[in-house]
């Protein structure tokens, strides 16, 4: 009996914070306001996990590790370091199944975890692996133009600027966008793929004289 109350307080505790964390964001998530909905002192909250990251750790742990996995599987192929031909981009039916099989993950995901994956949408400090991602394959897209040394920063600060951007238009497609998976899917395909396809088309690769 002892070790059901304790289960079914843990529980209540994970559903309180899931609660808060998406209401307000982790940064401004109250442990006295989960506290009032798990209907515990805040104390409490003490004996089952030691502070606010690990309670946070529970929550998405699961959906921040498949998030992972799946970004670290997805990475352009190498771009030849030989003589380029003028005007070649990266293989464009590379990008769309690449950003096919994101757009497809993710939707998944969504519709399984949702409150977990509004969670991670919400706060910088959950999805930095996304916007990691998002900016290294923006910079290897961009990459294919600037090739000499003394462009380096010029080429970093627009990886980033149009990572931003990615990432930002893709949270508002999975906040807004009703809970519909065939509609989901076709907005999240169709942005991600043109998103790409203007970057990639925007800094084709070029020979310098």
């Amino acid at each position: 009996m002892a070790q059901m109350l304790k289960e079914t307080t843990r529980q209540a505790i994970l559903d309180a914070a899931r609660s808060e964390f998406q209401e307000k964001g982790y940064e401004n998530a109250s442990m006295r306001t989960i506290a009032e909905k798990a209907g515990i002192t805040v104390g409490n909250i003490y004996r089952y996990f030691k502070d606010k990251d690990d309670l946070n750790a529970h929550i998405i742990s699961d959906v921040s590790e498949r998030i992972e996995k799946i970004f670290n599987s997805l990475k352009l192929n190498a771009l030849s370091k030989e003589p380029r031909v003028f005007n070649m981009t990266t293989d464009p039916i590379q990008l769309e199944k690449m950003m096919d099989q994101l757009s497809g993950f993710l939707v998944e995901l969504f519709f399984e975890k949702e409150e977990e994956f509004k969670i991670l949408l919400n706060d910088e400090n959950l999805n930095q692996k996304m916007r990691d991602w998002f900016e290294n394959t923006m910079r290897d897209l961009i990459s294919q133009t600037y090739t000499i040394p003394d462009r380096k920063e010029e080429r970093d600060i627009l990886s980033h600027a149009y990572a931003r951007a990615a990432f930002d238009g893709l949270k508002d497609i999975f906040m807004n966008t009703r809970k519909d998976k065939t509609l989901l899917l076709s907005m999240t395909r169709s942005y991600l793929n043109n998103f790409m396809k203007m970057v990639n088309d925007a800094y084709s690769i070029r020979k310098f004289y």
